[in-house]
């Protein structure tokens, strides 16, 4: 096992980051949706059981399928913070509006792991949720991938080892924030502090992605894998404009539209990274949850017309898109 080079600073940040537990943004809900509590399952990976949280929508959808569909979302925290419930608003709006099961997994995080645990065991419960559904309740042959931030690279990781063994690739894909690159430390923003500063840059890598060598990999650093394009499905990327991750986030967009993959790319206006979780920026976070239900819905098939989907309304165009 590869040994981190002595940083007390960021050894304390490690340990403080990996026990964080941020809370999903209030007021998003209006009005609040009625929806069952979420349940827990346990899910064999080769790293061991990781724990998956499951949020089910309200009732049986009409889908043409026996079961509904199932949605795999990958949350953020550096792979340091290691907390699905922070995305629980995003789980309830695509059960809500979607009529699919949610998946959140409570994957492996630095400091107790590091690269690439998480990234296969992302896979290893992507795999099972496809083979599992009949069992749980879902439709595991209609799957979507969606994940903020290092949940964003775990969702292209996960396309990457699926199309690496010549295995069905999800539906579609959205991946907010994402980050593409591990070597990079030096990205910078329009604004004075940004949220992912050249410090927590380094810091995930000390704490992550401790062999420098590995870094490089194609599944470390997707920007670097020539063949990505034919691992990705439709995929919708959400950027925000003050991120310093933005720039390669619009890159990603760019490769796979010149790979043929069907891309939206929609960055948003004077926000940083962490928008989607932002309770002081809510029509922006209704937004983004909007695009995402917009953006899945077709790839999934629609509901016949006795559908019990909650109303939806249509995320307004912005120039942004394309």
């Amino acid at each position: 096992m590869t040994r981190r080079p002595l940083n007390p600073l960021f050894w304390t940040l490690a340990q403080i980051g990996s026990r964080v537990r941020s809370s999903a943004p209030a007021g998003v809900e209006d009005p609040p949706l009625q929806l069952p509590d979420p349940t827990t399952l346990r899910v064999p990976t080769r790293h061991g059981d990781v724990d998956v949280l499951v949020q089910r929508p309200a009732q049986p959808q009409s889908w043409t399928s026996k079961h509904p569909p199932v949605v795999v979302h990958l949350h953020g925290g550096g792979f340091v913070n290691r907390n699905p419930a922070q995305d629980r608003h995003i789980a309830r709006h695509l059960a809500a509006h979607l009529g699919a099961v949610v998946l959140l997994p409570d994957y492996d995080t630095a400091p107790t792991v590091h690269y690439p645990v998480a990234e296969e065991e992302a896979v290893d419960v992507v795999d099972w949720a496809t083979a599992a559904g009949e069992e749980h309740g879902w439709d595991g042959q209609r799957l979507v991938l969606s994940g903020v931030s290092a949940g964003a690279k775990l969702s292209l990781n996960t396309c990457q080892q699926l199309h690496q063994a010549g295995r069905p690739r999800p539906l579609a894909a959205v991946l907010v924030v994402p980050v593409t690159d591990a070597v990079r430390t030096d990205r910078t923003s329009p604004t004075a502090r940004p949220a992912i500063s050249p410090l927590v840059q380094r810091f995930v890598g000390w704490a992550y992605f401790p062999d420098t060598a590995r870094r490089r990999e194609p599944l470390a650093s997707p920007r670097l894998d020539p063949s990505l394009s034919e691992a990705m499905p439709p995929t919708l990327v959400l950027t925000a404009e003050h991120d310093t991750l933005a720039t390669e986030g619009g890159e990603l967009a760019d490769v796979l539209r010149a790979g043929d993959v069907e891309v939206v790319h929609h960055q948003y206006p004077g926000v940083d990274h962490g928008f989607i979780g932002d309770d002081t920026a809510l029509a922006t976070v209704r937004d983004a949850l909007e695009r995402m239900v917009t953006f899945f819905r077709p790839h999934l098939g629609e509901p016949d017309a006795g559908e019990n989907t909650t109303t939806r309304q249509t995320p307004p165009a912005a120039a942004s898109d394309s």
